[in-house]
């Protein structure tokens, strides 16, 4: 039996495309026609029609088995649901020795790496595999070992989904862009795409674009690209430079196999013109799926499957030369690549290192993300690092975009809260420094109420109340009695200083969750103060004796609406 524990680039370009039936049908349960996507490779079709019998027939060994292989096989399900149905095989019995193998794979999507184990040994013991699939077999040993120790120092991390203004209930996927965070260029197999056939887990990809709007921090409106970059066939975003003057994306839609188009955008210019096919760099027998290039566009990385390379997909580099034409690529050697596939090359901001993903380098299990530098005291790329959990899971995570330093980065995920198959996330990385806005701000009175006559009043009243109180002294009255002018003064002096808008305010300022974010006060000269602030939303409140308390929100915008000073005003009114 041919063992599957990941799903190869070969796979995925098989899988996209099959057109040969759209599930898009109603599923009724027919047996026949599961059995024919089954064998299509069309999973997610087989799924719908293998559940409906299973209603009818539960204690059915074989629909158990199709369901849970179902489960396994499609590239965006939740593949730990697979758990059940391998489950039942064991407790009735007799199960294929293959069972043991599928339950062994199913554990690690649930991270329960012990029972992965156990499972995995107990096919070996029973089936006795030869010895291509005994390396397979310890390649996912090895894996849950792996990832028992790794989980175990989690990356401080958190996880945002864009939304459904971005996200689809398919497959939304490699995600990029640029240090100002002003739009997403991204991956999508959703209905609605300009190619519109059904292909199992969703449709014909096409490249996408969503932007963030004026004003505000969340990504609107996502859409296929228009002009040329789509076709009925498949377009995927494979890549750029970390400025975004170069795109490049890949498409099978001359020669049967994904070549690398490449486009680029000149200053201050608000679209991509036509893109064109790399030449030099793809190959007539070989699949070229994703590329980072410099921002000078000099230098290319790409991820290809042509001969000459240590396994599957491999990462090549090339020049460009004097006449403009790339120069012979050359395989980035066994420091890099394996014997299965790395792939999804993409150059940090500042071009500082890269990453990549891989599922021959030791990970969790499917595609993990890496990261590696170019010493330029040793000419070499260095030795890759696991990016580690939770940036890595089971699942295969092919693509990430860091921006702000390392703080955030994009990438796609199959999470709890994912709208459907894989989602795109928006990573916060907590043990680095965010960016901060300066707020120069400043307490001023109400211009709608007349401070000078007020304080003029206030200090009238304070001068009176002095001369009666020197008044009382100097003819000898009591003690008691020079008390209590003396109280009477010092009220007034009080409530005269405390009329001063500029001096005595204390401003709290708390997060949208209530914690207490900074303390500060006024300058007594211009009622000035600086708060530093990440971006947020903020609750503000300013007391004052004598005056109204202000309660008020501040946001404060990232993306490509941060800003790295603001000057804000606030008023108050005063209670007299």
């Amino acid at each position: 039996m041919k063992f599957k524990f990941y799903i190869s680039f070969l796979t995925l370009l098989t899988a996209l495309n099959l057109n040969a039936q759209d599930c898009d049908q109603k599923a009724t349960g027919n047996s026949k026609i599961a059995g024919d996507y089954f064998s299509w490779g069309m999973f997610p079709c087989a799924l719908k029609e293998y559940l409906i019998i299973y209603e009818k027939k539960p204690d059915s060994k074989k629909i158990n088995r199709k369901i849970a292989q179902c489960y396994l096989n499609s590239a965006g399900a939740n593949k730990s649901l697979a758990i059940k149905y391998l489950d039942f095989l064991i407790k009735a019995g007799k199960p294929d020795n293959e069972v043991y193998y599928e339950l062994g794979q199913a554990y690690l999507y649930v991270k329960e790496f012990d029972k992965s184990i156990v499972y995995l040994n107990k096919y070996l013991e029973i089936a006795k595999p030869g010895k291509e699939t005994v390396k397979i077999v310890e390649k996912l040993k090895s894996q849950a070992y792996f990832s028992k120790e790794i989980i175990k120092h989690p990356v401080n991390v958190t996880f945002q989904n864009l939304g459904e203004d971005v996200n689809s209930e398919y497959n939304d996927m490699h995600p990029y862009l640029t240090e100002k965070e002003d739009m997403i260029i991204f991956t999508s197999d959703r209905k609605g795409v300009r190619g519109g056939y059904g292909n199992g887990d969703g449709y014909f990809p096409d490249v996408m674009l969503t932007k963030v709007k004026r004003g505000r921090d969340s990504f609107k409106g996502a859409r296929s690209m228009a002009g040329s970059f789509n076709t009925e066939f498949d377009e995927m975003a494979a890549g750029g430079s970390p400025n975004g003057s170069y795109l490049i994306y890949t498409t099978n839609e001359e020669f049967q196999v994904f070549n690398l188009k490449i486009t680029y955008k000149a200053p201050k210019k608000r679209s991509y013109p036509t893109a064109k096919p790399m030449e030099g760099v793809n190959g007539r027998n070989s699949n070229e799926m994703s590329a980072t290039i410099t921002n000078d566009g000099q230098l290319l990385i790409f991820s290809s499957n042509r001969k000459g390379g240590f396994g599957g997909f491999d990462l090549w580099m090339s020049k460009k030369l004097p006449n403009g034409i790339w120069g012979n690529p050359i395989n980035m050697g066994p420091d890099i690549n394996t014997e299965f596939d790395e792939t999804y090359p993409n150059f940090s901001q500042d071009q500082s290192f890269m990453t990549f993903s891989s599922n021959g380098l030791k990970g969790m299990g499917g595609f993990d993300l890496f990261k590696t530098e170019f010493s330029e005291e040793l000419k070499i790329w260095t030795k890759p690092k696991n990016l580690g959990y939770p940036i890595n899971t089971a699942y295969d995570d092919n693509t990430i975009t860091f921006v702000k330093n390392g703080r955030y980065a994009y990438k796609s995920d199959i999470r709890k809260d994912s709208h459907g198959m894989r989602d795109l996330y928006r990573l916060t990385f907590n043990d680095v420094l965010p960016i901060y806005t300066v707020v120069k701000s400043s307490v001023l009175a109400d211009t709608l109420i007349n401070m000078g006559d007020i304080l003029n009043s206030l200090s009238n009243e304070a001068e009176i109340s002095k001369r009666q109180l020197d008044s009382v002294k100097q003819i000898g009255a009591n003690t008691e009695t020079i008390e209590q002018y003396e109280k009477v003064h010092s009220d007034k002096l009080a409530k005269l200083n405390n009329a001063d808008p500029f001096k005595n305010n204390f401003v709290e300022v708390t997060t949208e969750d209530g914690e207490l974010y900074g303390q500060y006060k006024t300058d007594g000269k211009d009622g000035e103060f600086i708060m530093i602030l990440e971006p947020g939303l903020y609750n503000l409140s300013i007391s004052h004796d004598g005056f109204s308390t202000i309660k008020t929100k501040i946001r404060i915008y990232d993306k490509s609406n941060f800003t790295p000073e603001l000057t804000k005003y606030f008023y108050i009114k005063p209670n007299l």
